[in-house]
């Protein structure tokens, strides 16, 4: 299906964390030759919310009642007849890959209740548990992007 625009993309991702242990699942990807967090473009006949199901079904094997999603700021009710969304915890505008493209994304902070992880055939295969440390170490390793690598120690610190 194509994207909103050329330029700016709309994207949903997750930092998915372990339910037992300090862990936060991420995954190879294929494109950007590094780990990342799991998710993708918001498709035109998607909200948010249904982005973050799709990418975590097609990228972890995950189904609607293997996480819940962790609101770490309230907001005020709307109407009932208005669809209300949960809030994204950052709102980062970043430039994807070499391309003059930029992706505006929704990340959510997901609590998984399963430790399975089993991608969709056609999705990165590579895909684990990371420790805080282990993180550190991909970072270093210039297998982690700066942007992710700040996001999970931020989650780490806060003990989400």
């Amino acid at each position: 299906m194509p994207h909103i625009h050329e330029l700016y993309d709309f994207t949903v991702s997750a930092f998915i964390m372990h339910p037992t242990e300090p862990k936060i699942c991420l995954h190879f990807h294929r494109k950007l030759n590094f780990w990342n967090q799991l998710g993708g473009h918001i498709e035109l006949d998607e909200d948010p919310l249904e982005t973050l199901a799709r990418e975590l079904k097609e990228e972890a094997g995950l189904s609607e009642n293997d996480y819940e999603i962790i609101e770490v700021s309230s907001q005020p009710k709307i109407t009932d007849a208005v669809k209300q969304l949960p809030m994204p915890f950052a709102f980062p505008i970043y430039k994807y890959g070499k391309l003059a493209h930029w992706h505006i994304d929704l990340p959510y902070l997901v609590k998984a209740k399963t430790v399975r992880l089993n991608p969709q055939d056609g999705e990165s295969q590579k895909i684990r548990w990371f420790n805080k440390d282990e993180i550190s170490q991909l970072q270093r390793d210039g297998e982690l992007g700066d942007t992710v690598h700040q996001i999970c120690e931020w989650i780490f610190a806060h003990q989400m």
